[in-house]
C-alpha cells in the first residue's frame, strides 16, 4: 500500500503540547498559560523578553484559567477532582508559592475574575440549586455572597472598570441576554432582543467587553441572524452596531486605549482575528484569515494582540501580533511532524434529504496511503461547528489510510441564528439525517466502497453516532461512541444543571414530551444496530453521565451485538491525563482498523 504509518498516539501525543486559556500581567512583561506538556494540565508562566519560564504549581489534577490580579503579584486558577468539573479557586503568588484555596466546596466555582482594586474575585456557580449564578468573595478568602439569583444560567461575567458592578451573559443558546449586577445584587437586563441571543464574549477566554471608562459595553447578538458587534451606551441604552456582515462574530475585547475593538470572525470555518476602530471604519484583519485564531487578548500597552493559532495541519501557537509583524511566543510542538502522513481539510457541501447543502471538512490522505475506506465524524455540542483548527485524531486517522469527512450539519454555529434554530424540538432527527447524507455522499463520490464506511464521534457526536447506526443500519460497517448519551429520560435528569436547563428549552421535558424523547433516543432501537460499536465513558462525566454507556454496553452484549467498552475511573467529560488520551485514541483507532482492515 506504500502506507508506513509514524504518526501514532503513543509518539505524538507528547510531543505537541496542549495549550488552553493565558493572561497577560499588567506590565505587559510575563504571561500566565495553561498547557498539558507531559501527564496533566498545568500553569506556565512566562517571562516575555527572556522566554524563561517556569510551573507555577506542581499538581496531579488539572490546574486551569489562570487571571492575573491587577498589581501583578497573584493568579487566581481553578482546579477540579479528575475532571469532575466541579472546580475550586485558588491565589497563588504569580512568583511561585503556596496556593491558597479560597472556595471549597463540593460545587463548582469556575471562571476566577479579579476586581479592579484586586481586593475580591467574582466567580460563577452551581451551588444555589445547581443554577449557574455570580457569586464574590474576597481574594483573601472566607465567606462567599450570591449576587444574581437568576433561573437563566451564567455563563461569562465581566467587571466594570470602576468595580461597582458586574455584567454577566445569561441564556444556554436560546434568547440569551447580556445582564449587569451591582454589589448589593441588584440586577437588570441591559442587552436583549426579541427572538434572538446576546452575550459579552461567546468564545473561550475571559471576557473584556467594557470600554475603559466603563461608559460603554460591548457585547455579540444574533438579532440580524448572523452574530454582530454592537455598543451599548450604559446611560442612555443606546446601541449602535460597529461590525455588521454576513459572519458570525464572537469575543469583542475593547483596546486599552478606547479607540478600538478587537473580534473574531468566522467565515465558513476559518475564524480571523481583526480589530475596528470606535468609530466603526472597515476591520482590519490581524490573524491569518486561514486557520484558527481564539482566545484573544490586547497587549497592555494597546499597540497588539495576544492570541492562539492553528490550523488543520499546524498545532497551536501563542502568538504576539503588533502591526504587520509577529512572534510565536509559546510553539505546541516539540519535533518535526512527518506531514507526508496528514491532509488538509477541504471545505465542501453536500445536499441532504430536504434539498439544504450541508457544510463539511473533508480529509482525503494521498491516494498511495489511503485504506479504501470512510469515516464521517459529526461535531459535538451540538451547537458547535468543526473549524480550521488543529484537531489531532483527523490527522490519526488520515494517517491509518482513512478519508474523514466532518459534516458542520444543522443546528450548529457559525452560520447565523436560524441555521442554529433549525433543530430545535429535533435533536435526533433532521441533524441525524445531514449526519447520513454525509456518510451516503462518501460512497457515491466514490471515497469507499458501500461496506467500507465508518462513523466516529464524541458526546453529542457520540450520540448521533449511535442514532446513525440505528437509522441507516445498511451504511455502517463500524461505531466508535466516545463520551454520548443515549436515553433522553435519564440524561435529562442526572446531567448537569445547565444542561437540563438547555434540553428543557431545547428538546421539552420529559413529563410533558415522553413521545419526542422515546423517539429520539438510541437506547430503545439497539434491534436495528448492526456494526459493531465500541463507546466509552468517564466515571466523573457530569454532562453525559457514564451510566448512559453502560446501559447502552450492558443491553447491546444481553442482544448479543458486538460492542466494546472502555471506561476511564479518574476522568470527566474528556481525558485531561496524557496517558489517558493516548488509551483513547489508540483504542478508537484499533477498533475502527480491526473492522475497516487493509484491502
Amino acid at each position: 500500500m506504500g502506507r508506513k504509518v509514524t504518526f501514532t498516539p503513543e509518539r505524538f501525543l507528547k510531543k505537541i503540547w496542549q495549550l488552553g486559556s493565558f493572561d497577560v500581567s499588567p506590565d505587559g512583561r510575563r504571561l500566565a498559560y495553561s498547557a498539558n506538556k507531559g501527564e496533566q494540565w498545568s500553569v506556565f508562566v512566562l517571562d516575555i523578553r527572556t522566554k524563561r519560564e517556569k510551573p507555577l504549581l506542581r499538581s496531579d489534577q488539572s490546574i486551569l484559567q489562570p487571571e492575573f490580579s491587577p498589581d501583578g503579584q497573584w493568579l487566581a486558577v481553578q482546579s477540579d477532582f479528575e475532571g469532575d468539573e466541579n472546580f475550586n479557586i485558588y491565589v497563588t503568588p504569580a512568583a511561585g508559592g503556596a496556593a491558597r484555596k479560597i472556595t471549597d466546596t463540593t460545587w463548582d466555582s469556575a471562571s476566577p475574575r479579579w476586581s479592579p482594586d484586586g481586593r475580591r474575585i467574582a466567580f460563577t456557580s452551581n451551588r444555589d440549586g445547581d443554577r449557574d449564578n455570580v457569586f464574590v468573595v474576597e481574594a483573601t478568602g472566607g465567606d462567599t455572597k450570591q449576587l444574581t439569583n437568576v433561573d437563566d444560567i451564567v455563563t461569562e461575567i465581566a467587571w466594570r472598570p470602576d468595580g461597582k458592578s458586574i455584567a454577566f451573559s445569561a441564556g444556554v443558546g436560546l434568547h440569551d441576554y447580556v445582564g449587569l449586577v451591582d454589589l448589593a445584587g441588584l440586577t437588570k437586563k441591559v442587552v436583549e432582543f426579541p427572538d434572538s441571543e446576546s452575550s459579552i464574549g461567546g468564545d473561550l477566554g475571559a471576557p473584556k467587553p467594557w470600554s475603559p471608562d466603563g461608559r460603554e459595553l460591548a457585547f455579540v447578538s444574533n438579532v440580524h441572524d448572523h452574530q454582530d458587534i454592537g455598543v451599548l451606551d450604559i446611560r442612555t441604552r443606546r446601541v449602535r452596531w460597529l461590525v455588521e456582515s454576513k459572519w458570525d462574530k464572537t469575543r469583542p475585547l475593547w483596546s486599552p486605549g478606547g479607540k478600538a475593538i478587537a473580534f473574531l470572525e468566522n467565515r465558513d470555518g476559518n475564524i480571523q482575528l481583526k480589530t475596528v476602530s470606535n468609530a466603526g471604519r472597515s476591520p482590519r484583519g490581524i490573524s491569518r484569515p486561514k486557520g484558527t485564531a481564539s482566545h484573544a487578548l490586547w497587549q497592555p500597552n494597546g499597540r497588539g494582540l495576544f492570541f492562539l493559532y492553528s490550523t488543520f495541519t499546524t498545532p497551536d501557537r501563542l502568538v504576539a501580533a503588533s502591526g504587520k509583524s509577529g512572534r510565536v511566543l509559546v510553539d505546541s510542538l516539540r519535533g518535526k511532524l512527518p506531514t507526508g502522513e496528514f491532509a488538509d481539510g477541504k471545505l465542501v457541501r453536500y445536499r441532504t434529504f430536504d434539498g439544504r447543502r450541508i457544510p463539511a471538512w473533508l480529509f482525503v490522505p494521498p491516494k498511495k496511503r489511503s485504506r479504501h475506506a470512510a469515516l464521517v465524524s459529526p461535531h459535538g455540542g451540538p451547537e458547535a461547528q468543526t473549524v480550521n483548527e488543529w484537531i489531532i485524531k483527523y490527522q490519526f486517522l488520515v494517517a491509518q489510510g482513512f478519508t474523514v469527512l466532518a459534516p458542520n450539519y444543522r443546528g450548529g454555529t457559525g452560520y447565523g441564528r436560524a441555521w442554529r434554530r433549525l433543530s430545535d424540538h429535533d435533536l435526533g432527527g433532521a441533524d441525524m439525517q445531514d449526519i447520513i447524507a454525509g456518510g451516503r455522499w462518501l460512497v457515491k463520490e466514490g471515497h469507499c466502497a458501500p461496506d467500507r464506511l465508518g462513523a466516529i464521534g464524541t458526546s453529542y457526536g457520540g450520540y448521533s453516532v449511535a442514532h446513525v447506526l440505528e437509522k441507516a443500519p445498511d451504511l455502517w460497517a463500524v461505531g466508535v461512541s466516545i463520551v454520548g448519551y443515549f436515553n433522553w429520560m435519564t440524561a435529562t435528569t442526572n446531567e448537569r444543571g445547565y444542561l437540563q436547563r438547555y434540553d428543557r428549552q431545547k428538546m421539552g421535558h420529559p413529563d410533558t414530551d415522553a413521545d419526542r424523547f422515546r423517539k429520539y433516543s438510541p437506547i430503545y432501537f439497539l434491534d436495528s444496530i448492526r456494526a459493531p460499536v465500541l463507546f466509552t465513558g468517564g466515571a466523573h462525566d457530569p454532562r453525559c453521565p457514564v451510566t448512559e454507556a453502560r446501559a447502552m454496553v450492558e443491553e447491546m452484549r444481553k442482544m448479543g451485538k458486538t460492542v466494546d467498552y472502555l471506561e476511564f475511573p479518574d476522568e470527566g467529560h474528556s481525558p485531561r491525563k496524557m496517558s489517558n488520551q493516548i488509551r483513547l485514541h489508540e483504542r478508537a483507532i484499533g477498533w475502527l482498523t480491526r473492522y475497516l482492515p487493509e484491502l
